[in-house]
């Protein structure tokens, strides 16, 4: 997990650092759309984050014994997921001006999301309104996903909807932030 929210914390502070150095307006003189900017930091950010977490999986297999049984399913998790928190970075990126911002703001959806998603408490324990608010939450269906591909898959119907709320998600944050990128460029 800690992979997956260095991804939207690095996003947040590589766009902002960028916008605030004037790197990000050096790249949108480029003949490309902003929104294939905006998707090459997503990708960016997406890469880092695939790094960190594939080192985490080596060193969690190897020293704790840890089985991934559906590594295709894994491994489509830990994309999505990837690309769906790079690009709640992006849009924290582009709200904010200085990058201590960026970095307090992304605390304030990183945080409740570790205790709400069932990182630790498992979402289904939770009381009715505390669930209600962690199925707002990328990470829900992330750690639902990933936690089915290592201990085993016994439906595969039942990840679908995982994979499409991730998806959901990556498309709604990529469109905010492109909208956010347009109109504090006018």
């Amino acid at each position: 997990m800690a992979a997956v929210f260095g991804t939207t914390s690095m996003e947040a502070i590589v766009i902002t650092f960028e916008r605030r150095t004037g790197a990000m307006e050096r790249l949108l003189l480029a003949p490309i759309p902003l929104k294939s900017v905006l998707m090459g930091k997503v990708l960016g950010g997406t890469v880092f984050g695939l790094m960190i977490a594939g080192v985490m999986t080596i060193i969690s297999m190897a020293l704790f014994g840890m089985r991934v049984s559906a590594p295709i399913w894994f491994t489509v998790s830990l994309l999505l997921t990837l690309l769906a928190l790079s690009a709640l970075g992006a849009l924290v990126a582009v709200s904010v001006k200085e990058v201590f911002e960026a970095q307090t703001l992304s605390n304030y959806f990183r945080f409740p999301m570790i205790f709400l998603c069932g990182v630790f408490i498992p979402v289904e324990a939770m009381p009715l309104p505390l669930r209600a608010v962690a199925y707002l939450l990328p990470l829900t269906y992330s750690v639902d996903a990933l936690k089915a591909a290592t201990t085993g898959i016994s439906d595969l119907g039942r990840l679908i909807p995982d994979a499409a709320a991730l998806t959901l998600f990556l498309i709604v944050f990529l469109a905010a932030a492109n909208t956010l990128l347009k109109r504090s460029l006018r």
